[in-house]
C-alpha cells in the first residue's frame, strides 16, 4: 500500500469533515494568487511574443529597403560601363 493510500485512510478514520477543511480559506487565497500569477504570464508571454514579430518585421523591411537601394545604385554604374 503506498503513502498516499495510508494517508488517505487514516482521515476517513480520524478526521473528522470539518477539520479537513479548516485550512480552506488559505487554500482558496492561494489558488487565485496562483491564477492571477498565470494570467500576468500568460500576458506578458504574449505582448513578448507580439514585440518580437514586430520588431522582426521591422528588421526585415529595413534590410529589403537597403537591398532594394544597392540595386538601384549598382544598376545605373554597371549600365555606364
Amino acid at each position: 500500500m503506498g503513502k498516499h493510500e495510508i494517508r488517505l485512510r487514516r482521515q476517513r478514520i480520524t478526521a473528522k469533515g470539518t477539520e479537513r477543511f479548516k485550512n480552506y480559506d488559505s487554500i482558496l487565497k492561494r489558488h487565485e494568487y496562483d491564477q492571477r500569477v498565470r494570467r500576468i504570464i500568460k500576458i506578458f508571454t504574449f505582448f513578448a511574443i507580439a514585440l518580437i514579430l514586430i520588431l522582426l518585421f521591422i528588421t526585415v523591411s529595413r534590410w529589403e529597403e537597403k537591398q532594394l537601394n544597392n540595386n538601384k545604385q549598382t544598376t545605373p554604374e554597371q549600365l555606364n560601363q
